[in-house]
């Protein structure tokens, strides 16, 4: 399986999170870590879609959605001939979501200060997967990095890794074979 992060942080090399998790991609051929820029090739952030089996938006939550330079690439790249044209170009394919965010998960529900859950938050990118035909993913979100125990960062980058790699990474069996082929690969 192939996977495309797509990483709209406009701070990566000052951004812990993000640090952690590119240190979780650097070892796999199988993955492209892909930190967008202001300039675009549309051309090429096409074929970078068209090559990968799973999409994974990457990016800190800003006033409940991406930062611009996600937006702008989402509106330059997947224009309407390349995404829901006849060929729908990116049907079948898994869109995923890697979100940041300083608040904490307690804060995510009715009557708590931000109001919403994450689902409800996050609900445009599974009309947007819904609208191209991909299948979107459960959403792995990171509350309060900052506040995490070292143990409580080694979960999560491990888990992050099984996000991006594990084809049922939220099934029990499918962890218990990656775990398994992961211990293999090492001996």
């Amino acid at each position: 399986m192939k996977t495309l992060v797509i990483v709209g942080h406009p701070k990566v090399a000052e951004s812990t999170t993000q640090q952690l998790f590119k240190a979780g991609v650097a070892s796999s051929d199988d993955i492209t870590w892909h930190q967008l820029t202001e300039t675009l090739d549309v051309n090429l952030e096409q074929a970078l879609l068209l090559q990968a089996d799973r999409v994974v938006f990457q990016f800190p939550l800003y006033w409940y959605s991406a930062p611009a330079l996600l937006k702008h690439w989402q509106d330059t790249v997947l224009t309407t001939k390349f995404s829901v044209g006849t060929a729908y170009s990116l049907a079948g394919k898994e869109l995923g979501l890697v979100i940041s965010t300083g608040a904490a998960k307690k804060e995510f529900q009715s009557g708590a200060d931000e109001q919403f859950t994450m689902s409800e938050i996050l609900r445009p990118y599974e009309a947007l997967a819904n609208k191209t035909k991909m299948k979107y993913l459960t959403p792995l979100v990171v509350y309060q990095f900052p506040y995490l125990t070292k143990l409580q960062q080694e979960r999560l980058f491990i888990n992050y890794q099984r996000y991006l790699t594990d084809p049922k990474f939220n099934h029990f069996v499918g962890q218990e074979k990656w775990i398994t082929q992961r211990l293999l690969q090492k001996n």
